[in-house]
């Protein structure tokens, strides 16, 4: 795969050994207005998990309906989403990653979101990942998850949030 990423994580730890994520470059930074009006940025990011082990990988990832505070970026409230719609990479060209982000979030927004996804041996998947918040940031969003041991860590400009698992399972 030759597209630009931010960043890349290989792991070859005896825990998740065979385990790659990619991270995305932000598209975006436009305003969306939600049904009762209110106004949010966005910014979508696409996220890469490639599986070179010989077992199945069970991914887990959970984001509540709260929103947060970046240390970095004290007034501005974010939520993290995750879209259901596959990312594939033809799609990276495309303006927002051809996502189309207001149908997706006049349905989803003020709601917990969700990824469960079992990614098979030499095998990847690609999802969206959408940040939206009250106002617009000083300088760039940089986001991305990586792994700490099996546990799913998504950094957003340098915040951490525990959201879900990685692991590995047997092929019966």
């Amino acid at each position: 795969m030759g597209q630009k990423f931010h960043t890349e994580f290989k792991y070859g730890n005896s825990i998740n050994k065979g385990i790659t994520i990619q991270n995305s470059y932000p598209k975006g930074g436009q305003k969306y207005v939600a049904s009762n009006g209110k106004e949010f940025v966005f910014v979508i990011f696409w996220t890469c998990i490639t599986n070179e082990t010989d077992t199945n990988l069970d991914v887990k990832i959970d984001f509540s309906a709260d929103s947060f505070i970046l240390p970095s970026s004290p007034n501005v409230n974010f939520n993290l989403y995750l879209p259901m719609k596959e990312m594939t990479i033809e799609k990276e060209p495309l303006p927002n990653y051809g996502l189309d982000l207001k149908s997706f979030l006049d349905e989803n927004i003020y709601k917990p979101s969700e990824l469960i996804k079992s990614i098979s041996p030499n095998d990847s998947y690609l999802f969206y990942m959408v940040a939206i918040s009250n106002q617009g940031v000083n300088g760039p969003v940089r986001a991305g998850f990586e792994l700490q041991d099996q546990e799913l860590i998504y950094k957003i400009n340098g915040h951490e949030i525990n959201c879900g698992r990685i692991v590995t399972k047997k092929i019966k």
